[in-house]
């Protein structure tokens, strides 16, 4: 068969231009599986790299299960509550700065990275730019017990003195 009736063949009109189609390679399963493999791996030392405190405490809580079980896993996460127990209990304000701010903190900043972009579009307080919404980026929320201040890092060409932007300080309340 020549090219032409290779395009042809399913096409019913003789008189049709021919569509010419890409081949079709069937990858073996054994090179995906591979692929997958060595994508899992790479993200995983990524994730490992990106943080080092949080893997190196589930590394010793995966040897301490290894080697102790679910009972010592147990023991050893009842002493650590016990032992924030105390110490909140014992030394109020050291546990507040040390563990309660910083926990309130994330706390506070993930629910405000949570709507962030949804709250500013409605408020009116991202400007547009080519047709995008262009949103000022949240840097930091520092959480205390009874107020919050978020760090607002503003889009170029945005002046903190124009009336619109006075109104990102409402926002606390909104989210």
């Amino acid at each position: 068969m020549t090219g032409e009736q290779v395009a042809q063949i399913y096409n019913p009109d003789p008189f049709a231009r021919p569509v010419w189609r890409a081949p079709v390679y069937r990858t073996p399963a054994g090179i995906i599986l591979i692929a997958w493999l060595v994508k899992g791996i790479a993200r995983l030392l990524r994730l490992i790299f990106r943080h080092p405190v949080a893997a190196a405490v589930l590394a010793v809580l995966a040897f301490l299960w290894l080697n102790l079980g679910w009972p010592g896993m147990s023991v050893l996460v009842g002493c650590a509550v016990l032992i924030l127990v105390i110490w909140r209990v014992c030394w109020p304000s050291a546990f507040g700065q040390v563990v309660g701010t910083p926990v309130r903190c994330a706390w506070r900043a993930w629910c405000y990275r949570r709507r962030w972009h949804a709250v500013l579009s409605i408020a009116d307080l991202a400007p547009w730019y080519r047709g995008r919404i262009v949103v000022p980026v949240l840097v930091k929320v520092t959480a205390t017990r009874y107020v919050d201040r978020v760090a607002v890092r503003l889009v170029s060409g945005q002046c903190p003195a124009e009336p619109y932007h006075n109104h990102l300080a409402i926002i606390a309340g909104i989210l």
